[in-house]
C-alpha cells in the first residue's frame, strides 16, 4: 500500500470497543511490512479558544498536535476526495505497530471490507509528516520512524 493511502474500512475492529466504519490513513511504510497509521476522526479535542485552520495545529501548552483537513478541501486531486466534515489526525493516536500482512488478512477484499478513497497529494502528505515530526507531543520513536 502506498504511503498516504486513505482507506475506508467497514466494521474496523478497535482494540477496545465495538467495531464501526472508520477511515484509516497509511502515513509511512517501514521495513516493507510495518506501518505507521492514523485513524482520522471528526471529533474535536481542542481548548475552546483554538483557531482551527487546515493544516498543522500545534498546542504545546496542551501537549497536543493535530493535523486538520477542512471539510470539502480536496486532498486527492486524482479522485477529488474530500472529507465531508472537518477531520483530524491526532498525534497521540498515531500507531506504529500495524503489520501490513496481518492487516490485510483481517480486511482482505476491496469493495467488501474496505474502499480506497484516494492517496493524499504529495504536498499534503509532506505537511502531515512534518507536522508530527516537529511536534513535542508525538512519541520520539514515531518521529524517528517518520
Amino acid at each position: 500500500m502506498e504511503e498516504g493511502t486513505l482507506l475506508y474500512i467497514y466494521d474496523y475492529e478497535f482494540e477496545k470497543g465495538a467495531p464501526k466504519n472508520k477511515y484509516f490513513l497509511f502515513l509511512k511504510v517501514i521495513n516493507e511490512r510495518q506501518l505507521i497509521v492514523s485513524l482520522p476522526s471528526s471529533i474535536e479535542y481542542f481548548p475552546t479558544d483554538t483557531v482551527i485552520n487546515h493544516g498543522c495545529i500545534d498546542l504545546p501548552q496542551a501537549q497536543q498536535t493535530t493535523y486538520c483537513f477542512k471539510a470539502k478541501n480536496i486532498i486527492d486531486s486524482r479522485t477529488n476526495f474530500s472529507f465531508p466534515l472537518d477531520t483530524y489526525l491526532h498525534g497521540c493516536w498515531l500507531k506504529d505497530d500495524i503489520d501490513e500482512t496481518l492487516f490485510f488478512q483481517s480486511y482482505p477484499i476491496q469493495g467488501i471490507h474496505y474502499e480506497i478513497e484516494g492517496v493524499l497529494n504529495e504536498d499534503e502528505l509532506i505537511a502531515v509528516i512534518q507536522c508530527f515530526k516537529q511536534s513535542s507531543s508525538v512519541k520520539r520513536r514515531i518521529k524517528k520512524l517518520l
